[in-house]
């Protein structure tokens, strides 16, 4: 069959240049040069290389894509290739003109989409790697891996960023969705010599650029609308969800290697290929890093396992790895150019610090993502990477709209549990030994709440490594007949399952406990823990219980000046006041009893044991409550303090403020 055009459109190509005219014809003839000719025309055709949309198209449309590859096929083959190359130059060369793009790629790909898909998943299959192409290919017939792949993905790239039509096919048609990410598994596994263009040898950039493209598309993919396909069917196409989430990493690492691997742009403005490269792949970073969040968020579960794997560790690294490059300024108008100044570089890092603070608010063990983000440098890159003077930063703007301010206001309030005050000790003193004083003071805002920050996990890392900042519970006898201690996790000890708190070396010393007074505070030290069983709270509550204490001792008269508003419906209801761990600044509250269980309802302590308490006639509060945060999770505690100071005679060691102890300091066990 030949191909054939419409009189209208044939009329329209009158405006070519007569050699051109001519070419076009011999294509129409079936001639794979004189088609080869036009498509390598289209960039010196400025302003009407749409009128040979039609041709492009009557190409692919004159013949039916081959079941297989044979030498009666190789011209089909090659018309098509470059039938699907002129449609892709085409709308490459729209560039990100919006109002021009979505009109021409609706005719060149969307209006034509039942067309170009099935030789789109004809060229993936037969010549992408594993392909089913012979291992010697038919005289005439060159299709490289680049070529393959440009022709593939190009068209639902470029369907995507002009029109919502694409967008929406790219969430919910479960056959694209299989042919993209098959195409994802098989570019994240290909070398730069793989893609190479046999047009533009010595491009290093190209491998980098293709999975900076993929990068984007796999985001668009996992936009979650009511019409989205499950997680589950998405990642069928990489094998499962276990393989996808370790693509996604490797993404990460591929990308974050490729752009610190480009040469050093000799000028950062966009006419430097070397550095137009280095935006796009960066840009490509964050899309992966997003990716990967929008996969733990859609999928129960697969953040956990991406924590597990080292998403954290990842994050950190690229940060670690691009930040200097990223913010290099170039010091003239290039830096105020919104798609590649230094504020689309540095939305790079903030969408790192996002999914830092995402995991952190989000995971199952908040407390162990911290610990992993100190442990990899997470203090260092947001002292490092504070906005310079170079950047027209609007100060007021800093609270509301960047990630690494509010990651870092965040952070105090995880400094009250064990897991991550053990490793904020060691990332402090990492942080006096490289001096980055004078580089994050050039950023006032961040500057100002990091000295906030820093004085918090000092204060309360000297808490840790007091011995009464100790689980003592966690590693001896709790039988006041007894004083055999035992290893913290010596799985040979009985727990108590009504307080889950105390440990005994055996059924003996467990009984004698109860006998000796632990039926009276069993109940107490199980509201010292929310009436739940949280690993993280039990091992962290003799420190909750020193900041609980200080905090009390030191703002003691604002508690005062609180209790003096509070409204008590009965003379005889008491107060209670709430230190509020779960927030930075820490916030006091203060309740009656009654009007303190009717807000929380069922989420607290038993309020039997509150009424149990006998205040000092001169406390400004009866009971106290602390509450602390964990992932999506709050709790309501009863006084740590008190608690363990009735049931074991533990004692802060703070007054007015200060601790009084006269104590070595111990290594955490």
């Amino acid at each position: 069959m030949t191909p054939r055009i419409n009189a209208r459109d044939r009329e329209a190509l009158r405006v070519l240049p007569r050699l051109m005219q001519r070419k076009v014809d011999g294509a129409l003839r079936g001639s794979v040069e004189d088609l080869r000719d036009v498509v390598g025309s289209l960039n010196q055709l400025k302003g009407v290389t749409q009128l040979l949309l039609p041709v492009f198209h009557a190409q692919l449309e004159a013949y039916p894509v081959p079941d297989r590859i044979s030498p009666d096929v190789v011209p089909v083959i090659m018309l098509a290739k470059w039938s699907l190359g002129g449609i892709v130059q085409i709308c490459h060369n729209l560039g990100n003109n919006i109002s021009l793009g979505e009109r021409i790629v609706h005719d060149a790909v969307a209006s034509k989409w039942e067309l170009l898909f099935p030789w789109m998943q004809f060229f993936s299959n037969n010549f992408l790697p594993p392909s089913q192409r012979p291992a010697a290919l038919p005289h005439g017939l060159s299709v490289s891996t680049y070529e393959a792949l440009r022709i593939t993905i190009h068209p639902l790239s470029t369907l995507c960023q002009f029109t919502v039509a694409g967008r929406q096919m790219m969430r919910t048609n479960p056959t694209v969705q299989a042919f993209f990410f098959r195409a994802w598994v098989i570019v994240d596994g290909l070398k730069s010599d793989d893609v190479a263009d046999p047009l533009r040898e010595g491009d290093k950039n190209l491998s980098a650029l293709i999975r900076a493209n993929m990068c984007s598309l796999s985001v668009i993919c996992m936009e979650d609308t009511p019409a989205s396909l499950p997680v589950s069917i998405i990642a069928s196409a990489a094998g499962g969800i276990f393989p996808m989430a370790t693509l996604a990493l490797r993404y990460i690492r591929r990308m974050t290697k490729e752009v610190s691997n480009m040469p050093e742009p000799q000028s950062r403005a966009r006419e430097n290929v070397d550095f137009s490269s280095m935006t796009v792949c960066a840009t490509g970073l964050a899309q992966a890093i997003l990716f990967m969040q929008s996969l733990g968020d859609r999928e129960g579960g697969c953040q956990e396992l991406l924590l597990q794997i080292g998403s954290i560790r990842t994050v950190l690294s690229a940060v670690t790895t691009l930040w200097e490059r990223l913010l290099t300024p170039a010091w003239n108008s290039s830096d105020n150019e919104a798609d590649i100044g230094l504020a689309a570089r540095r939305r790079v890092l903030y969408i790192a610090y996002r999914y830092i603070g995402y995991s952190m608010n989000c995971a199952n063990d908040s407390a162990l993502v911290i610990s992993q983000a100190l442990q990899h440098g997470l203090l260092e890159c947001l002292l490092r990477t504070g906005s310079s003077r170079a950047e027209r930063v609007d100060n007021t703007k800093r609270f509301d709209d960047d990630h690494d301010i509010q990651l870092l206001k965040e952070l105090p309030r995880f400094f009250v549990f064990s897991k991550v005050l053990r490793v904020l000790h060691p990332a402090l003193q990492r942080l006096d030994r490289v001096h980055l004083q004078e580089r994050a003071s050039q950023d006032p805002v961040l500057w100002e709440v990091w000295q906030a920050v820093d004085s918090a996990a000092r204060t309360f890392t000297n808490f840790h490594e007091l011995p009464e900042g100790a689980p003592f519970y966690r590693y001896q006898c709790c039988s006041p007949k007894c004083s055999l201690n035992f290893f913290e996790d010596d799985v040979t000890a009985y727990r108590c399952s009504g307080c889950m708190l105390t440990r005994y070396c055996s059924k003996v010393c467990q009984k004698d406990a109860w006998e000796s007074g632990h039926r009276i505070h069993c109940r107490m030290l199980r509201s010292a823990l929310g009436n739940r069983d949280v690993h993280e709270i039990r091992k962290s509550l003799p420190v909750i219980a020193m900041i609980e204490s200080w905090i009390c001792e030191e703002r003691v008269n604002e508690i005062r000046a609180l209790d003096k508003d509070t409204v008590k419906t009965s003379p005889d209801d008491r107060s209670i006041v709430e230190v509020d761990l779960s927030v930075y600044p820490i916030e006091l509250n203060m309740y009656s009893l009654r009007e303190y269980f009717l807000v929380c309802g069922s989420h607290t302590f038993e309020r039997e044991v509150a009424e149990s308490i006998t205040a000092s006639e001169d406390s400004p509060y009866d009971v106290v409550a602390v509450k602390v945060r964990l992932g999506r999770e709050y709790y309501s505690l009863f006084s740590p303090a008190t608690a363990l100071g009735i049931a074991f005679g533990w004692t802060s060691g703070i007054r007015g403020g200060r601790y009084i102890h006269d104590h070595p300091r111990t290594p955490d066990t």
